[in-house]
């Protein structure tokens, strides 16, 4: 008769409790709109309406959820067709903050002017799947995302020109919303296709 020291049943039942929980918690596991996205009728997603002055923003975060969609094997359509669920969303808001600044009077400034150094760029945009064929909401959600920007301050020789430099850190904000709207596409599938 084999015999087993403590030590090799308490590693055994230490494997058997992992193993249960494992497979146990494992096949629980649901995938909120799993019909929907096994469905092969496909997701129309429009451009995103944009009631914010950055003119242009619409077409980034359209194009960066279309791109979400496709990596995970959804199947996107380039146009409304009969029996497709379409995907649309808005941009609520966006916001740029001053977070630090250098002194007054920099680098040639006017004494009473500053350039930003650090800027927060706030992005607000909601969203829903809808059914077209009874018109139903089968999922809706508001998304937030927030990147902090450092701006240059390398450009101060032109004092009198200083809508130069504010262009130059316009430039760098828009490039900033492909990276906002990468990471929040992210999240927005995975709040679709929340397990639970």
């Amino acid at each position: 008769m084999k015999k087993y020291n403590r030590l090799t049943i308490y590693g055994k039942w230490q494997h058997f409790v992992v193993i249960f929980l494992v497979a146990g918690c494992g096949y629980s596991l649901s995938h909120r709109l799993r019909d929907v996205f096994q469905d092969t009728r496909g997701i129309f997603v429009p451009v995103f309406d944009n009631v914010t002055d950055e003119i242009g923003a619409e077409a980034i975060f359209t194009n960066a959820l279309i791109r979400e969609l496709r990596s995970r094997g959804e199947i996107v359509m380039k146009s409304r067709e009969e029996g497709a669920l379409e995907l649309s969303g808005g941009i609520t808001s966006i916001q740029v903050t001053q977070n630090a600044a250098t002194q007054k009077g920099f680098g040639g400034l006017a004494f009473f002017r500053q350039l930003p150094t650090e800027v927060g760029i706030s992005v607000e945009l909601s969203l829903s799947l809808k059914d077209p064929n009874d018109h139903r909401v089968l999922w809706s959600n508001t998304f937030r995302g927030y990147r902090v920007l450092s701006t240059p301050i390398d450009r101060t020789q032109n004092y009198q020109a200083p809508s130069s430099l504010g262009e130059t850190t316009r430039s760098l904000i828009r490039l900033t919303y492909s990276d906002i709207a990468r990471d929040m596409m992210r999240d927005v599938y995975d709040d679709m296709v929340e397990l639970f």
